[in-house]
């Protein structure tokens, strides 16, 4: 946005006019915001059209959720080892395989996996194009006008997404919703094939040294964690060997990968993060804010809203 002039995306062809590539490349990042696995907006039409409970198709949801958190760890990595064209390419087309597999399912598994693999490579293509006109939003990489846009993007994608999703699903039909999606990302594939080059632009950095393990028990303990407690109540909690189980691979997994954290030299997440003051205070933030968000409709009082005002507070202190 500013000195737009100087700002150029090399990894378009020279047909493409400098002016619009910025905004073409936003315009992907909104095709990849609009696929998330499993859509959550439609739980009560999928598990009714796929014979599925509610808390198989939350569970599908969810599994996107912490694919999607668990794989900024090597986003930079990732734009290092593949070029824009390459990365574009992978991940649109296998969010169309996801998609898929998504509406047509009635494989509990498969259909968790499929969402997990799809909220990955959502993320890496939407932080392909966002990553690429960073220069152009804020030329003095100034992080709080980019985050700022980060924030107004992904949660004007996430509002327009869900409306657009419930009223197609009213209207006419929730699996009209993921066919709609496969076009965009389709014509996406088709317009990377024909407007890209694949041209490197910066150095090449391989893939090794990543602690694919460390990776690896993070998602089976998050995903642990999660079946407890979206399958919890269903299964009556600890009455159920379901739950005793995913419990203890639950904490057996975090303690394993906690023990190799601590003695190999680049675990996946370094455990001294959580010694930073915005990292454990915006996660003890979110657990509050999201346990008072679930009593509101049985603790709707002025006490308790004053609590979550004091709760934000903190942060700024």
């Amino acid at each position: 946005m500013h000195n737009q002039e100087r700002f150029s995306i090399g990894a378009m062809r020279d047909f493409i006019p400098e002016k619009w590539r910025p905004w073409i490349m936003i315009c992907i990042a909104v095709v990849f915001q609009f696929y998330g696995g499993v859509n959550l907006a439609v739980v009560s039409q999928m598990s009714g059209a796929l014979a599925l409970k509610m808390e198989d198709i939350m569970m599908a949801g969810y599994a996107s959720l912490v694919s999607m958190a668990l794989s900024f760890a090597i986003m930079f990595r990732l734009k290092f080892r593949f070029t824009s064209r390459v990365a574009l390419l992978i991940c649109a087309t296998i969010c169309v395989g996801c998609s898929l597999i998504c509406v047509s399912t009635g494989n509990v598994v498969v259909l968790v996996l499929a969402s997990f693999v799809a909220g990955f490579f959502r993320m890496w293509g939407t932080f392909e194009c966002n990553s690429s006109i960073q220069l152009w939003l804020t030329p003095k990489r100034d992080m709080a006008v980019f985050f700022c846009y980060i924030f107004l993007m992904v949660n004007a994608c996430i509002q327009f997404s869900g409306l657009t999703t419930v009223h197609v699903a009213t209207w006419i039909n929730w699996e009209y919703v993921y066919w709609f999606v496969i076009g965009l990302l389709l014509a996406v594939i088709l317009f990377v094939l024909v407007a890209f080059q694949d041209k490197r632009f910066m150095s090449y950095l391989p893939l090794y040294g990543i602690d694919w393990l460390g990776a690896v028990l993070w998602a089976i303990s998050v995903l642990a964690m999660t079946f407890v407690g979206v399958y919890g109540e269903h299964y009556d909690w600890f009455a159920s060997p379901y739950i005793r189980m995913g419990s203890l691979i639950a904490v057996a997994a975090l303690l394993f990968n906690i023990a190799r954290a601590l003695v190999i030299r680049h675990p996946y997440i370094d455990l001294s993060i959580w010694t930073y003051r915005p990292v454990w205070l915006t996660f003890l933030l979110y657990v509050l804010i999201d346990f008072f968000w679930h009593h509101s409709m049985c603790w709707n009082t002025f006490i308790w809203r004053g609590f979550w005002v004091l709760m934000l507070c903190m942060w700024y202190l």
